[in-house]
């Protein structure tokens, strides 16, 4: 009964560190501590003085306009008509690609990098010495293909007709954004909204305040700038762990006990073992790198914008914070009305010598 338990809660846990894995995701090799709980802490903002500070942050995650994808291209030849003409055999073969599927001329531009003549050694051996010399043979011209899209699933399309043309390097895809200026209003009028809410929590507490001032800060930052690179994998027992077990087994095997008539007990026949020298030769495999969009979390904002999306987008972010002074609200109150009578008081006064 007891064995049966045993494995149910075995069981138990297994299927709760699988199910964490699955919804995690293997960057938790790299993290282990994430599958550590931690207290969740909030940061509470202290008032050194009277003049409180009210802030609003505000992220806007906004769909790219269009796309700028590179392509690197490299051409060898023994001569250079040669390397360029192969070059623009490779190169029109793209562009007529292209076309087809609807991409024009304009959205297409090549960017010459560099053509420069190739060498190798020749090894000239002389009587009394071995001389390397560096000789050309031939050429290498490297050119990147800028191809403009708007619609981001053509990018494997852009894949396979390069691949046609022998062309393999992805260099990058810069996300453009149109109507910036659009974005940013909109993203500031919801700050503005949110400081607004927050004045109503001070007359809410019996607080009465003014503003003094207010700045705010804005900044962006675009997919490529955002990814992360992980190994995903597991290692088993280490180095030392091998030397350990290695050891436990040579000090039980010295350590016999032997029964018997007139038999003869070896008890810790050596007690200082000598410390396991064993060197070893490590071969470890290569690991599965990859790289992952890594979008700005979302914990620290007050309002997130656009916040359900599976593709990259561009991160907007907005900062705007307000500094006010406050008073109590019922001794404002109270010095209003007391204004208000003296005030009265002074107009009948002056009534009485009209």
């Amino acid at each position: 009964m007891k064995k049966i338990i045993f494995i149910i809660a075995v069981s138990v846990c297994l299927l709760n560190l699988s199910s964490y894995g699955q919804s995690a995701g293997n960057v938790i090799y790299n993290n282990p501590y994430v599958m550590t709980p931690q207290k969740f802490s909030v940061n509470m903002r202290q008032a050194y003085d009277n003049n409180p500070e009210i802030s609003a942050e505000v992220l806007m995650n906004v769909p790219a306009s269009s796309y700028t994808v590179i392509f690197s291209v490299t051409q060898n030849g023994s001569t250079a008509v040669e390397t360029d003409s192969l070059m623009n055999v490779r190169i029109n073969t793209v562009r007529a690609e292209l076309a087809a599927i609807g991409i024009n001329k304009s959205s297409i531009h090549i960017d010459l990098i560099s053509f420069v003549p190739s060498y190798s050694l020749k090894l000239e051996a002389k009587k009394f010495s071995k001389t390397a010399n560096e000789i050309p043979i031939g050429f290498q011209l490297k050119k990147n293909i800028h191809v403009l899209i708007y619609n981001y699933d053509l990018l494997d399309k852009l894949t396979t007709i390069m691949a046609k043309a022998e062309i393999y390097d992805i260099v990058k895809v810069d996300y453009n954004l149109a109507n910036l200026k659009l974005y940013f209003d909109t993203i500031r009028n919801t700050a503005i909204d949110i400081i607004k809410n927050k004045e109503r929590d001070f007359t809410k507490m019996g607080l009465k305040i003014d503003i003094l001032n207010m700045y705010d800060g804005f900044n962006a930052t675009y997919p490529l700038e955002r990814y992360a690179s992980y190994t995903a994998f597991y290692t088993g027992s280490s180095i030392e762990e091998i030397k350990v077990a290695k050891k436990k087994k040579e000090y039980a095997r010295k350590n016999t006990f032997i029964t018997g008539k007139n038999a003869t007990v070896n008890i810790n026949v050596n007690n200082n073992d000598e410390e396991d020298d064993t060197e070893f030769i490590v071969k470890y495999s290569d690991k599965n790198k990859t790289i992952y969009y890594n979008k700005i979390p979302f914990n620290q904002f007050d309002v997130v914008l656009n916040a359900d999306f599976a593709e990259p987008r561009i991160q907007i972010v907005y900062s705007l914070k307000a500094k006010y002074s406050v008073e109590n609200l019922e001794k404002y109150d109270e010095s209003k009305r007391l204004k208000k009578e003296s005030e009265e008081k002074d107009k009948k006064r002056k009534r009485r010598f009209i």
